[in-house]
This record gives structure tokens, sequence and C-alpha cells, in this order.
């Protein structure tokens, strides 16, 4: 097929412990586009790409690379701490998803905020992360930072990080800068901590954390990225960061959720992070510090 859009090497091994090809990879991104999709659209987008599968080397990809079709959609901005500019890929079509899944980006990990409003955040994000093996103990921060949320007036929606971790989104009106959303996001998880300093810091270094389960507001800034919804991980049994209701939420594993089993559950029960999704919400001046 033209424009860039020939699908090739097929039978690689991608996840090789699994039996897992770039062609089932392919075929998974091809079904879960219509949830995957959106959760893209208007975004700048980094992918960690894979060429060899997730055993071989992998690198971080901003800028679009120069032999990307010329209906790849782009937009170029300045270069967060670097001097330089940043052509992001846009990935606004299913098109060209199935171009950046033949180009081996596994990960997709978009901004918090869309192209039309940059400086305008559509989320709050905090990404729960546990010492290796210990999702339990996500969970658990996960539903201390809930209550935290809901002691300033706040919902949000969880899904698996397809790591070890768990993410909390909370859906925003795009009032606020991403200076409030950082500083609302910080002082959220102080009284998280405060509610468990035995079981959660929001020390970034790992040696000062303890043990305890970091509770990470860093995403909340202009440039910084997180791994999308319905994203494959490169990570053993081919996870995906998948979407869970809070009821649900002490139940799961993030190995229930695999690019083998992710088709059936959206074919069940169709997008979840949509539908969890509460609506936009405003952030408190208490927390933004607005007057």
């Amino acid at each position: 097929m033209p424009g860039g859009e020939e699908l090739s090497n097929l039978d690689k091994p991608y996840w090789p412990d699994e039996g897992l090809t770039k062609g089932d990879f392919i075929d998974y991104i091809e079904t879960v586009t219509p949830c995957l999709l959106p959760n893209l659209k208007a975004r700048p987008l980094t992918v960690i790409r894979f060429p060899d599968g997730v055993a071989g080397p992998s690198f971080y990809q901003k800028d679009t690379p120069k032999y990307a079709p010329d209906w790849v959609d782009t937009i170029t901005l300045p270069a967060y701490n670097a001097k330089k500019d940043v052509r992001y890929t846009v990935c606004n079509s299913a098109r060209t998803l199935r171009w950046l899944a033949n180009q081996a980006a596994i990960e997709l990990h978009p901004w918090l905020s869309r192209i039309d409003r940059l400086e305008r955040p559509t989320h709050l994000v905090l990404d729960i992360d546990p010492p290796d093996g210990q999702f339990a103990r996500a969970v658990e921060v996960a539903f201390v930072a809930r209550d935290a949320l809901q002691g300033f007036g706040l919902d949000g929606a969880a899904k698996t990080s397809g790591s070890k971790g768990v993410h909390i989104y909370v859906p925003l009106n795009r009032r606020h800068t991403f200076e409030e959303v950082r500083l609302a996001s910080t002082r959220i998880a102080e009284h998280a901590v405060a509610s468990a300093p035995d079981l959660i810091t929001i020390e970034f270094r790992k040696a000062g954390r303890e043990g305890r389960v970091f509770l990470d507001t860093t995403r909340n800034g202009p440039g910084a990225h997180i791994v999308a919804a319905y994203s494959p991980r490169a990570r053993p049994g081919a996870p995906v960061s998948f979407p869970v209701p809070w009821k649900e939420l002490e139940q799961v594993k993030p190995a229930d959720f695999t690019i083998r089993t992710v088709p059936a559950l959206l074919s069940e029960r169709g997008d979840l992070w949509n539908s969890l999704m509460p609506k936009a919400q405003t952030l408190p001046k208490t927390l933004t510090g607005r007057s």
C-alpha cells in the first residue's frame, strides 16, 4: 500500500516469552483503536519504540521522523529544558495510529493538554508508584488518595499503569494553568501523606522512600506525559494500562489486562475509560492558591 502504510516484519517476536509477534501487536492496536484513539487525539505524543521487540533496545521518540508520511499530523514546540524545537506527532487518526504501530511504538504517552490550549491541562493526574511486586499497596494508596480528593470535593477515575502501579485521573474544566494543577496535586498528595505517613511518601528520590509507596505528582507539568489508557507496556506478559471501577480495584492485578485479554473485555464492557470518567471539575481555590 502506498504512503507509508505498508506493514512489515509481522512475524518478528515482540514479546518472545509470550509468543507474541509484531503482527499480534498491530492486530491489538487495530482492534482497540476506537477506544484508544480518543485518548491520543489533539495531544502532543511521545512514544517508546522497540524495533526488535521488548527484549531488544528501545528509545523515547518525541521528534517525528523526517520520513513520516505527510498525512501524519504534527506540532512543532520548543523543547522543555533544551534549546531546540520538537516536532511532535499528533495522533488524530486510525491511519496514524496504525503507522505508529508499524514503527514499533509499543508505548503511547500523550500530554495532559490538547494543542488548542496547550497551557490548560484536561486532567490532574496522581501516579501511584509502589516498590516492585507490591501492587496491593498501590491500590491501598489509591483509596487514600481518593479520600483526599473527595475531601476537596473532587472525583477521579482509576486505571492500572500497565506496570506495577495505579493512575488516578481527575478531569478538569480547562480553567487552570499547569502551575495551578501542579500546586493542587501537591497539596492533595500532602493531604494523603498526612493520612497515612507510614504508607505514602512524596519523596522523589528512591533512597529516601524507605519502602513506602511514592505518590508522584510530577506528571502535572507542561511537556510531561503519561501512558494512555489501553496502551500496551513493554513488560513481561504484554500488559496494558486498563481502567478499573473503584469497586473492583481491590480484586484485580496488572496481569489481568494484556493484549490477549483486553479486546474481549472491551467487547463485553465497552470503553470503560470513557464511562468511568467523572464530569470535568473545577479545582477549589484552597488547592490552586487563586484569590
